[in-house]
């Protein structure tokens, strides 16, 4: 990012206090990404889709999160472990290596109402890596029907300065995307 873009990139939240770019036209039943400015080197980044299975099984996946991140980033991870707590104990931490940076992150929320086909989980980034200084995420599934669930991701980010969000809006729509197809299988 350009010290001229950075600049309009201020001047802008300033005026609005909130700009939203839509990274591409969603078909119908398609995954869509926004993000939104919220602050200098801050952005909202929020992942949509339905995917074609049941919440139960939706769960399932991301109830297991060395599972989640081998769907959601295939052939772009390794090296999965669990630091403390395990994939049955909330709050847990964990880490694994994607483009040769150590991720290591925290599971702080995990609620199911299984009745209500309601499901949330809670997780944030506990050191700084590939450019983002701070991450804190929510992921939502709620029935849609039986056979049918509705999977949003929000993402808060504070990116290194001077660091632009496509890049992870792109990894975010990619993962997105991934777990959607093995959702169609």
């Amino acid at each position: 990012m350009t010290e001229t873009t950075r600049r309009s990139a201020r001047r802008n939240f300033s005026k609005a206090n909130e700009r939203v770019a839509d990274h591409r036209a969603p078909e119908s039943g398609d995954v869509k990404v926004v993000t939104t400015v919220i602050g200098p080197d801050q952005y909202r980044i929020v992942a949509t889709a339905t995917f074609e299975s049941a919440p139960a099984d939706v769960w399932a996946l991301l109830s297991d999160w060395e599972g989640l991140v081998t769907v959601g980033l295939p052939g772009l991870t390794s090296d999965f472990a669990w630091l403390t707590g395990g994939p049955d104990q909330v709050p847990s931490t964990f880490q694994f290596v994607v483009a040769g940076s150590i991720l290591k992150e925290e599971i702080y929320e995990r609620t199911a109402a299984e009745a209500m086909g309601r499901y949330r989980l809670r997780y944030r980034a506990l050191e700084p890596a590939l450019g983002v200084v701070e991450y804190d995420a929510v992921i939502e599934l709620q029935r849609v029907d039986e056979v049918r669930t509705a999977f949003s991701a929000e993402r808060q980010v504070r990116l290194a300065p001077g660091d632009a969000p496509d890049t992870l809006a792109g990894m975010v729509e990619s993962e997105t995307r991934c777990l959607k197809e093995y959702f169609a299988a």
